[in-house]
């Protein structure tokens, strides 16, 4: 069983327990087509208590995820919706009957309220209490496909992407808009999903939002399997200080609400980056990275890395 996510925050604590279940009524819609989610009431049937299986799949419909699903060949989609005794909401979505080997999405959401470390605002003002969604868990695989040289196998990685994840930002930006939190975060546990996920998540923190993005600049040429595995295998380089840079998991966000927005757009945030930024160069010994990668996957399985 994976930790839970709450337990590795680097610079959240949870905020005082309240009724983050108790939803706004009338709160309004986001738009016509989905304005009767927001009448929806609290039930455990539903995902984070809103959404029934019919409206999961009409997001689906809506962003485009069920067109790039059936051009992939899986045209007998299935929602499953459930809530487990920690209160974690689970998201499955199948290709056919609802069985393991047919799972082409899961996705585990918690909603919680933390309040930021109060030196990440430093423009005067009460530390705020962000009511967030927590990315537990996120995977979106082809049962059916298999590794290839121009589809490497990344590390922790099982089976090859449905390349969704651009879908599923965009209904977890609908969501969010009328569930009205502040955002949705995970904390990535490989450098790769920070990657991946930077399209619409920032670090907390803007000096590993500034090192994240000075990697993508300094090695734009590399795969993102060559940045996974020079991460893993400490064959990244920092220049400027000629050590191996290492990828530490923290929050990273993708902020919803005009507050947080304002937050990544503050004079703080956007100084501490760029000075960060600006100082840093990489390089990525790809000699090393395949000896080390080759070393290790001769003990372990690239999965359970």
């Amino acid at each position: 069983m994976k930790p839970r996510k709450q337990s590795t925050l680097k610079f959240f604590q949870p905020a005082e327990p309240e009724d983050i279940y108790g939803l706004l009524e009338g709160s309004g819609s986001l738009e016509e087509s989905f304005g009767h989610f927001a009448l929806q009431k609290k039930s455990g049937a539903l995902f984070l208590d809103r959404f029934g299986p019919g409206e999961i799949m009409a997001l689906m419909k809506k962003v485009g995820l069920v067109d790039h699903l059936h051009a992939r060949g899986f045209h007998s989609l299935q929602v499953e919706i459930m809530r487990d005794e920690v209160q974690h909401h689970h998201l499955k979505v199948y290709d056919g009957s609802i069985d393991p080997e047919n799972l082409l999405i899961n996705l585990r959401l918690s909603r919680s309220r933390f309040v930021p470390d109060k030196r990440f605002f430093r423009e005067g003002g009460e530390k705020p209490v962000l009511d967030m969604v927590m990315i537990e868990w996120l995977s979106a695989e082809d049962p059916c496909a298999g590794f290839t040289p121009q589809r490497p196998q990344l590390p922790g990685q099982r089976k090859p992407g449905l390349g969704s994840l651009r879908y599923l930002l965009e209904i977890m930006y609908i969501t969010g808009r009328i569930l009205m939190v502040d955002g949705f975060m995970d904390i990535p546990e490989h450098f790769h999903v920070a990657v991946m996920y930077s399209q619409k998540f920032k670090f907390f923190d803007p000096l590993q939002e500034a090192v994240l993005q000075a990697i993508l600049r300094d090695l734009k040429g590399c795969s993102l399997a060559d940045l996974s595995w020079g991460m893993l295998t400490q064959s990244i380089i920092d220049r400027t200080t000629g050590r191996p840079e290492n990828y530490i998991p923290s929050e990273q966000l993708f902020p919803i609400s005009d507050h947080l927005i304002k937050y990544f757009r503050s004079k703080y945030y956007r100084e501490a980056f760029l000075q960060a930024y600006a100082g840093k160069k990489y390089s990525l010994d790809y000699a090393a990275m395949l000896e080390r990668k080759n070393k290790l996957l001769q003990d372990k399985k690239a999965e359970d890395l």
